[in-house]
């Protein structure tokens, strides 16, 4: 149904998504101001200063490299509930409307960057499917109204654009049930088309709602260019690759996704730790685990662990669970552009996140 056709369907979440977003990075600035280790564009090498394979964040030309996103487009249909129903019960809304926004991944991230790039010149760009429906209109013009450049994006015309069904508990918990729609109407020749795009990237953000053959292509041209690859693993619940664990520099699950690629017990730090250590075995680089309320957790290469505690949350009350992660790793890639060390990455990151 269009959203015009009625006043329940609003894009909140966007609305709510771009206050929190502008709040918490005046919570970094503010925190980190003293150092002056705010996010801005420089004309100097960031791959070198964090030992990465080649990179930066500028053109030869001084054009600043933009922040790549490849992955999903949602239409995220949001019920507000109580508590999330048991096996064959029913349980009614606490609110008498849903509302719709943008939402997947892959578009969370990109509108993330967009706005904490805001006045460093350092373009976010996402590549994604819009569908053949009403909606593809709409995300398209929220996304520009977010500051995302949307030049590259595709629509489908045989899909129409993917569905979130998003069931929010009042503690900001998620629950969703993800209908990929467009977002698997992806092809091997519109990934080898983005090859030039990705290697003249600063960075790439992928994460797991599009095939994972367009993941690994995407990787692999990113790799083999010297451009750092975050890759979030949230999305379809299925095995991951080693070698597409091999070709990104990043490797960013939460508690909960740590548990399932690993098999292991997740519990206390030195679980995660050894959790962490078992992807890096099969290849991974660098393994960011964002732990909730405890904060975040980052494996080095070297098997240095840098810890970030969690910060405080704008307003006193979490309102989306999954959007604050999807927040944190598009905040962490970008102060990664800037050359930040790793303690000011996840810093910047759990200021937004």
């Amino acid at each position: 149904r269009e959203l015009c056709h009625s006043s329940c369907f609003k894009l909140s979440r966007l609305i709510i998504g771009m206050a929190i977003g502008v709040v918490a990075a005046l919570v970094v600035l503010s925190a980190l101001a003293a150092a002056d280790h705010r996010p801005r564009a420089i004309a100097s090498k960031p791959g070198a200063l964090l030992g990465l394979r080649g990179g930066g964040g500028v053109h030869d030309d001084g054009v600043t490299k933009p922040l790549v996103v490849v992955g999903s487009l949602n239409v995220d249909i949001t019920i507000e509930v109580e508590r999330l129903p048991k096996k064959e019960e029913t349980v009614m809304a606490s609110s008498p409307c849903t509302s719709v926004a943008v939402g997947g991944k892959g578009a969370n991230q990109a509108a993330a960057a967009a706005r904490l790039a805001t006045g460093t010149g350092r373009p976010a760009v996402l590549v994604c499917e819009f569908g053949n429906d009403g909606y593809a209109e709409t995300m398209r013009t929220a996304l520009q109204e977010a500051g995302v450049d949307v030049s590259r994006c595709a629509h489908s015309a045989e899909l129409p654009t993917g569905q979130g069904i998003v069931m929010l508990t009042p503690d900001g918990a998620a629950s969703s049930i993800v209908v990929p729609g467009a977002n698997a109407g992806w092809t091997a020749e519109r990934a080898a088309a983005l090859e030039e795009l990705v290697c003249g990237a600063s960075a790439v953000l992928l994460q797991r709602e599009i095939p994972e053959e367009v993941n690994l292509a995407v990787a692999r041209f990113a790799c083999a260019a010297g451009v750092p690859v975050l890759q979030d693993v949230g999305g379809e619940d299925r095995p991951i690759d080693d070698e597409l664990l091999r070709e990104v520099a990043y490797v960013c699950p939460n508690e909960t996704e740590l548990e399932r690629l690993t098999g292991m017990t997740i519990g206390s730090e030195a679980e995660i730790l050894a959790a962490g250590r078992s992807l890096q075995s099969r290849g991974a680089r660098n393994v960011l685990v964002t732990l909730g309320g405890d904060g975040s957790l980052l494996l080095e290469e070297g098997g240095r662990v840098v810890r970030q505690g969690a910060l405080p949350i704008p307003g006193g009350r979490v309102v989306d669970a999954t959007g604050a992660g999807d927040s944190f790793r598009a905040a962490f890639a970008l102060a990664l552009t800037e050359g930040r060390p790793h303690e000011q990455c996840m810093r910047f990151a759990a200021a937004a996140g």
